[in-house]
């Protein structure tokens, strides 16, 4: 390899040794990942495209409402209730 080359790649991106700093807004990483798993699962699942959108926006806002209940029964157990129990 040639001396003037490491340091172009030893400035490389490498996704599993140096993430993303995407700590402030992660969360909204969901949203388009749950909308393209409705897209895929719609896409096998049901018997005719003709209501094909409508099915994928419902699901996709199913699975939203399911984890923010998910996400304010946890914040309860954990900060409210197990404090209390031990």
């Amino acid at each position: 390899m040639m001396p003037t080359l490491l340091p172009l790649i030893m400035l490389a991106y490498r996704p599993f040794l140096d993430p993303i700093d995407v700590d402030g807004w992660w969360w909204w990483l969901v949203i388009p990942l749950v909308f393209l798993i409705s897209m895929v699962y719609k896409a096998i699942r049901v018997p005719t495209m003709r209501r094909y959108w409508r099915q994928v926006a419902k699901m996709t806002v199913q699975v939203m409402f399911v984890m923010a209940l998910m996400c304010i029964g946890l914040y309860v157990i954990v900060l409210w209730a197990a404090p209390r129990y031990f």
